[in-house]
């Protein structure tokens, strides 16, 4: 049996959590740019060794600052964002098991994107 492919596991991955994101903040998910999202994850994997990727399989922080860093730069974090800093700073959002809500930091602890 063939190992899996890691670029597969973490597009799935990545698209769960920001599916459950969403879902948290009962918002309907940009989904054209959610599927830019997963693909520009999937070019960057491309671009790094076999043995990279498989490390991201083990190590929850070296593939959290991945995801984070393709949230950013797919421009996820520019969709939703002056109702999900609203809902961030709510104090009816509380705080969840679900790790995808390590996403409501590009909310809360960076500044909003230059608009230029």
């Amino acid at each position: 049996m063939l190992p899996p492919d890691p670029i597969q596991v973490l597009r799935q991955e990545f698209r769960m959590h920001l599916e459950n994101f969403y879902a948290y903040l009962n918002l309907a998910p940009p989904y054209h740019s959610i599927e830019k999202a997963i693909q520009h994850l999937s070019n960057t994997l491309r671009t790094k060794p076999e043995t990279f990727q498989q490390s991201l399989l083990q190590d929850g922080s070296k593939k959290w600052a991945l995801f984070q860093e393709i949230f950013l730069t797919s421009g996820l974090s520019r969709k939703h964002r002056g109702i999900i800093t609203q809902l961030a700073g709510s104090s009816s959002l509380s705080p969840s098991g679900l790790e995808s809500l390590r996403f409501l930091r590009n909310f809360t602890d960076s500044p909003p994107p230059n608009r230029s």
